[in-house]
């Protein structure tokens, strides 16, 4: 994993997003030492169906992510990257992914930035409607991806990154950016700058699938709305739909239509 004064201030600036994201309140009219306390919203109920089709859809993209992440790894110097470049082979990708290790990589790497990405894999399940345990278990499978695909081809599986990084990332998901998360969208209006970069580092998966999505011009807004008669015309309609037999001189009963319509923008 490269290290770089860029993942450092990532980490000042998501230290600093439960003060952003503190409760709001006012004072109440008419009195100077009182305070009125305005309650959050209840929170959303939680999706009957998971999204598995925007899930999967974000794993080929993490996938896809994950060749361009260790080809410009690559590039980079291996003091940095702990990348050994020689001899990169089918063999060599076999024999790391059978011998895994410890390995020694800075502790704020293993402890620090992977917990970090095991969080982001877990929000980003969550926001597909998955549970606490289903989203657990995203993470670890996308950790499992990362360590077992193409960085197998440069360093043996961690046994850290196998372990820490869905657990701990667990733990930083559900209690540290789910809040954060929820506080946010529990304000009135739309976000400002500072809520939207907190929503952003709090899922960036999410908003790098967003920006694919335009790029490959995917919508992913599903509506899905009740059909049903209206009108006077549509009342007689309904009339005569019900059970009455067409009189010989006249023409059978109008067909009264109820249904749903769904509408995908793709």
């Amino acid at each position: 994993m490269p290290r770089s004064s860029f993942a450092f201030a990532v980490l000042v600036v998501l230290a600093l997003l439960p003060w952003l994201a503190r409760p709001v309140s006012c004072a109440s009219p008419g009195n100077d030492h009182a305070t009125l306390d305005i309650p959050a919203p209840p929170e959303p109920a939680v999706i009957a169906t998971a999204d598995w089709e925007g899930l999967r859809r974000d794993t080929w993209y993490f996938v896809g992510y994950q060749a361009v992440t260790v080809a410009a790894l690559s590039a980079m110097p291996s003091e940095q990257t702990n990348f050994d470049r020689s001899g990169v082979s089918f063999s060599k990708w076999r024999d790391n992914v059978t011998n895994p290790v410890w390995d020694r990589d800075d502790h704020v790497v293993n402890y620090v930035l992977h917990p970090y990405w095991g969080a982001a894999y877990y929000i980003r399940a969550r926001e597909r409607g998955l549970d606490r345990w289903q989203s657990l278990g995203y993470s670890a499978l996308l950790s499992a991806v990362y360590e077992f695909g193409a960085e197998a081809m440069f360093e043996p599986v961690s046994y850290q990154d196998l372990i820490v990084t869905p657990l701990v990332g667990w733990l930083l998901g559900e209690y540290v950016f789910s809040p954060i998360r929820e506080s946010i969208k529990a304000k009135p209006g739309d976000p400002d700058t500072l809520d939207q970069v907190a929503l952003v580092l709090t899922d960036p998966l999410g908003a790098l699938n967003d920006l694919t999505d335009r790029i490959f011009g995917v919508e992913t807004q599903v509506s899905l709305a009740p059909i049903g008669p209206s009108g006077p015309g549509a009342t007689a309609a309904l009339a005569d739909a019900q059970g009455r037999l067409p009189a010989p001189h006249r023409p059978g009963p109008r067909a009264v239509a109820w249904g749903l319509h769904l509408q995908v923008r793709w």
